[in-house]
């Protein structure tokens, strides 16, 4: 345990030390330590004071101090509950030179923000105790997501889908959901590289995992793979025509978007290929999907421009990938 943490312990305890409930500020204390989400400890933390001190609004906000920047972690009350500064009760916590973490708490009327104020000693132990490990907690987040995220698209990576997909195939064969996987790609993607830069390539790939995130559900995930190549898994679909729909339809937003390609406004346009396969239930295999859907892809783009392919195993004989 930290040294800024036993120092927050020893200040609570002095600032409880007659207190007949100190064991229960410590075990919710223990409990919140436990949680290695940071969603979940902004939960807990609320609901805790919500039963404690009958705080029903708090926002959580962290400033960055060197950079003059703020970010809203936790709120769960509209912004208008929070412009009552009569009502407002604030604890900061100053992390470090940069770092601070500011709680507001809402009270609901002059004799409540007397309460909350004769606590104010307690609060403010307490806040200085949970806010390293939600700075920590906060940070394994982002190093997490960034770890998980391709840099250019924001979309998820290879690394990402293992994972995720390890967990998911067991899931979906234990409750026999269906699950479609479309093997995205963009036709002659080398052919913006030659005649054009890297730089509008980047801005095509950028385009397309845009619409392939704004034409799918909140349930479904879109995965950079490499290059030119996304994949999108369709969780929980209703029939294999289904996946074919959604095919179709990111090949026709995408074939009218535009990509500004010079100052001048010129914009290109580029269309997509996409292979279909689908989870049979039969194998937790991730390289068996992942070839499976390469073979797919390729045989949409031997077809022409704007294909789309279904994958059948017991339809393919012999493809050379190479």
């Amino acid at each position: 345990m930290n040294n800024l943490i036993v120092s927050g312990i020893k200040k609570f305890l002095e600032a409880n030390c007659f207190n007949d409930d100190i064991y229960d500020y410590l075990d919710f204390y223990a409990k919140l330590r436990e949680l290695k989400e940071v969603k979940f400890i902004y939960d807990e933390l609320q609901k805790w004071l919500e039963n404690t001190f009958n705080i029903k609004s708090l926002k959580i906000m962290i400033y960055s101090l060197n950079d003059n920047e703020k970010e809203i972690v936790f709120q769960n009350a509209d912004d208008e509950v929070y412009q009552n500064e009569a009502m407002l009760k604030k604890y900061k916590v100053q992390m470090n030179a940069n770092l601070m973490i500011n709680f507001s708490l809402v009270c609901e009327n002059d004799n409540h923000f007397k309460q909350i104020t004769s606590k104010d000693e307690i609060l403010n132990a307490f806040f200085y105790m949970v806010s390293p490990f939600i700075s920590s907690v906060s940070y394994q987040e982002l190093v997490q997501k960034l770890t998980f995220r391709d840099p250019l698209t924001n979309v998820y990576n290879r690394k990402f889908l293992v994972e995720h997909l390890n967990k998911l195939l067991p899931l979906s064969k234990r409750e026999n959901k269906n699950i479609s996987f479309l093997m995205v790609g963009i036709d002659h993607f080398k052919a913006v590289i030659d005649e054009f830069d890297y730089d509008i390539g980047d801005k095509v790939l950028i385009s397309l995992s845009e619409i392939l995130q704004e034409n799918i559900r909140e349930s479904d995930i879109v995965v950079r793979l490499e290059a030119d190549e996304f994949l999108v898994a369709l969780v929980g679909i209703t029939s294999p025509n289904d996946a074919k729909l959604v095919a179709q339809k990111l090949i026709d937003v995408f074939a009218k978007n535009e990509v500004k390609v010079s100052p001048a406004g010129y914009t290109l346009k580029k269309t997509i290929c996409v292979g279909i396969t689908h989870y049979d239930n039969q194998t937790n295999s991730v390289d068996y999907i992942l070839r499976n859907a390469d073979i797919s892809l390729y045989e949409a783009r031997n077809l022409g421009r704007s294909k789309i392919k279904e994958f059948f195993p017991d339809e393919v004989e012999c493809v050379d990938l190479f």
